[in-house]
């Protein structure tokens, strides 16, 4: 009796592990200086796809600035046709997207008169 029991169990677990090992993703890091009034592309562009097994496309990204003061806004934005589309707005140091397939990069905007180095992370399914 108990091995019927455990084996409905055993299967959920191997399905469940399966597919989260589906979807592989990236983690990377990126540095920089952004200067006054600018916006820049701290990571990108780059490329997600059905390849390796994601079913849509999944975008994190975080930005920490050096020294005191205000981090710049964080925001993702996607290729649609031969223009950039923004696609999120920061959530105080962080954005996050889910969407469809694509090529997507993301942009820092500062809008203080002081530049700042920053470092982040992005993390995407691909």
């Amino acid at each position: 009796m108990k091995k019927l029991i455990a084996l409905p169990f055993a299967v959920l677990m191997l399905a469940s592990m399966q597919a989260s090992a589906l979807c592989l993703s990236i983690n990377d890091s990126y540095t920089g200086v952004v200067k006054p009034k600018t916006a820049v592309t701290a990571y990108g562009p780059f490329s997600i796809t059905s390849a390796n097994g994601c079913l849509t496309a999944s975008v994190d990204a975080m930005v920490s600035i050096g020294g005191a003061g205000k981090a710049p806004e964080i925001y993702i934005e996607r290729e649609v046709g031969a223009s950039w589309k923004r696609e999120t707005y920061s959530v105080g140091n962080n954005a996050s997207y889910v969407g469809p397939f694509g090529r997507y990069r993301v942009i820092l905007n500062k809008d203080s008169d002081i530049p700042k180095s920053y470092s982040g992370t992005v993390r995407y399914g691909r």
